[in-house]
């Protein structure tokens, strides 16, 4: 009687094991649940360690690499609005290299930090224009080029999403004016 119990009580517990991992529930007793929330749903591989896809509340999906119950490792975060981002993640956020479309058709290509554009990367707008260069906590920061659809250049120093420090607009007629800039405003011609 007793190895019988004990059969069944492994058996149970191993069903508890594949449920977790699997989420095939969708119950606050679950590690998926717990480390991500309410609504929280892996529907296919390992959630918890390994590669898996978990749906989240709100609809939003990942399907990618999770280590310690994180997103964390290369993967593809899909939401209902249409964005998508495809890259690098550390603890459940955005960090390294990765393209991100947005709903509107707007793509950025290039290095996050903490779930911000940081570092270098390169922004397409719908409309054609491309700013490609640095970036500082998700604000053009540093030295990067600005092309509008017009065909109007800028390359130069920003800070703060705006053409500040040494710079040079080049319109499409090559017509140049270089100087210092200052919150998208030139203060001194060179």
């Amino acid at each position: 009687m007793k190895i019988k119990n004990y059969i069944i009580l492994s058996l149970a517990a191993t069903m508890a094991l594949l449920f977790a991992a699997c989420g095939s529930t969708d119950t606050k007793e679950t590690p998926v649940v717990k480390a991500y929330g309410p609504g929280t749903n892996c529907v296919e591989g390992d959630c918890l360690e390994g590669k898996g896809k978990v749906k989240f509340a709100k609809d939003v999906e990942y399907t990618g690499d999770f280590v310690t119950s994180k997103v964390s490792g290369n993967g593809t975060m899909v939401w209902p609005t249409g964005s998508k981002y495809e890259g690098t993640y550390a603890e459940n956020k955005r960090n390294g290299n990765g393209t991100f479309i947005f709903s509107n058709g707007d793509t950025y290509t290039g290095d996050y930090k903490n779930n911000v554009k940081d570092g270098n990367g390169e922004y397409k707008w719908k409309d054609g224009d491309v700013y490609t260069g640095a970036w500082k906590d998700g604000k053009q920061n540093g030295t990067g080029t600005y092309k509008w659809a017009n065909g109007v250049v800028y390359a130069g120093e920003w800070k703060d999403g705006m053409l500040d420090g040494k710079g040079t607009l080049t319109w499409p007629d090559t017509s140049k004016i270089s100087g210092i800039f200052e919150k998208n405003k030139l203060i001194s011609e060179q």
